[in-house]
């Protein structure tokens, strides 16, 4: 049972108390007994791991989400909301890292949208030269330099950014209420000058709101808030002063677990074999990614790491041919592959298992037979006929099933009513099937039990003995470090380290959050 939290302690009201918070999903406990504080007019970072809890605990605050046990005050008043409506009439805001603005529309209706009745005349007519006015008055308050009547797709990133936190705290004049705004990554598309002019604002705003602030950069919890909540594995490590700790004792509060090195094989861990697989040159794309080069070699996992927003689900795509690069090449041998040609590099032998499985990985309302076979029809097909044998797809859909042991009633199973561990299990088959020696996986492991993850990184140890490459995107640190020979680190779309990760030798976990962050 997590530590009470007193919402009367004697360092200032609360603006909201979290006591004792569980969410679980499917497979998943995303929150365990989650408490913690946020004090009225101060600024509360959240920090974690992908995966910790921080987007769950968010979308419990903003109304999103309901979760299954514990209580949430707002200005030490129980609530329970069921919509992000009702959050709203209490003050919360949320400010997403994708922005919800509507490109098409003027600032000032962005910043009233859905609470237009305020400005309703008895005849039903909207009174537009109010709204505006009100838009006006909240972006001075805020010393936002923006027309409110100018269209919002026109505007910089930054700047919509500001409209954001503008429409959070245009929530007062409409109820009477002080804004909680929640920051989600609020600088992780921002240039250092709109950063900062970003922080500069809530160092003004904070006298007339209270902030949780949600970010991958350490840096900026540092700058701008004055506690800090640490969560790992969906319980809370820590809420303290960001006053007396550095940013590499808050790497290893985040981070500080062990690896369990037989859970994740390490001692079949092959050394990285001669020759090159694959390589990427010069990978970039507008935003997402910036001059991105590295070899994979035969016979190794390649991890890849980094915080949401990095980029490295999109280098993954790219790899696999599912999305173009503006720049750079993607080459097998001496052979260029086509950008965004997801075609050709199946032909050259690259499978893609991503992060979606049930969207993306299966087609869930077919059968298991029908999607193991289905990158083989070539293979399958009677001789000369655009004919399908058969025979020769249940003989290998069996084999496979076997080998892989996918457990499902049987071969006409369709896959959206297997387990995600078995799902999974199918995705890997159909490649492996097909004869490829290249696999793109975009967290493997994700939604799947101990049981089912121990199966696919088996399966992974066994694809790579058998001189496979692997190309592992995983928001799963250990397991990441655990089954990796060398961790390729992302931040910010660029390549920020290159780390080996062999047997007997592997990084600490904080050694790689350091180049993430």
């Amino acid at each position: 049972m997590a530590a009470e939290v007193d919402a009367a302690e004697p360092d200032g009201p609360k603006a909201i108390v979290l006591q004792d918070v569980s969410k679980a999903y499917p497979g998943v406990r995303a929150l365990d007994e989650v408490s913690f504080s946020l004090r009225r007019h101060s600024v509360l970072g959240l920090v974690g791991e992908n995966g910790a809890g921080k987007s769950t605990l968010l979308s419990i605050i903003n109304g999103s989400v309901r979760p299954d046990s514990g209580t949430l005050s707002i200005d030490g008043h129980p609530v329970r909301f069921g919509h992000p409506t009702e959050a709203a009439q209490h003050g919360v805001a949320t400010v997403f890292q994708e922005q919800g603005l509507i490109a098409a529309i003027p600032v000032y209706e962005n910043i009233f949208l859905g609470r237009e009745h305020k400005f309703v005349a008895g005849a039903g007519w909207l009174r537009q030269r109010t709204m505006i006015a009100e838009a006006k008055s909240v972006l001075d308050d805020l010393h936002v330099d923006v027309d409110p009547r100018a269209l919002t797709g026109s505007l910089s990133f930054g700047q919509r950014q500001l409209v954001e936190i503008a429409k959070a705290f245009a929530l007062s004049r409409v109820y009477p209420v002080e804004p909680i705004i929640l920051l989600d990554e609020p600088t992780s598309a921002l240039s250092d000058q709109e950063t900062v002019k970003l922080f500069e604002g809530i160092a003004r705003w904070r006298t007339r709101a209270s902030f949780v602030f949600v970010s991958h950069r350490l840096a900026d919890i540092f700058a701008t808030c004055d506690e800090f909540v640490a969560l790992k594995d969906g319980r809370v490590v820590d809420q303290r002063s960001t006053i007396g700790i550095d940013e590499s004792a808050l790497h290893e509060l985040i981070v500080g677990r062990q690896r369990n090195a037989e859970y994740y094989r390490e001692a079949s861990q092959r050394s990285s074999a001669e020759g090159i697989a694959l390589q990427a040159v010069g990978i970039s794309k507008p935003g997402e990614l910036e001059n991105v080069s590295f070899d994979l070699r035969k016979g190794e996992i390649l991890g890849v790491a980094g915080v949401l927003g990095s980029g490295k689900s999109t280098l993954a795509r790219i790899v696999a041919g599912a999305e173009a690069q503006a720049e750079g090449e993607v080459r097998i041998g001496d052979v260029q592959l086509r950008p965004g040609s997801r075609r050709e590099a199946i032909a050259r032998g690259i499978g893609y298992v991503p992060a979606e499985r049930l969207i993306a990985g299966v087609i869930g309302s077919d059968t298991v037979e029908w999607n193991l076979t289905l990158p083989s029809l070539d293979a399958l097909s009677l001789r000369g006929l655009p004919l399908l044998s058969l025979r020769r797809s249940r003989e290998q859909t069996k084999r496979w099933m076997e080998k892989l042991r996918v457990r499902a009633p049987s071969h006409d199973t369709a896959c959206r009513n297997l387990s995600g561990g078995n799902q999974q299990k199918v995705v890997f088959a159909k490649w492996l099937a097909r004869g490829t020696h290249i696999l793109v996986l975009d967290d493997p492991g994700r939604g799947l039990d101990v049981g089912a993850k121990e199966d696919i990184y088996g399966l992974m140890r066994e694809i790579v003995a058998n001189d496979g490459s692997i190309l592992l995107v995983s928001d799963n640190l250990p397991e990441l470090i655990g089954l990796s020979n060398r961790i390729l680190v992302l931040r910010d779309g660029a390549m920020s380290a290159l780390i080996d990760a062999e047997q007997g030798a592997k990084p600490r976990e904080a050694e790689v959050v350091a180049a993430m962050v």
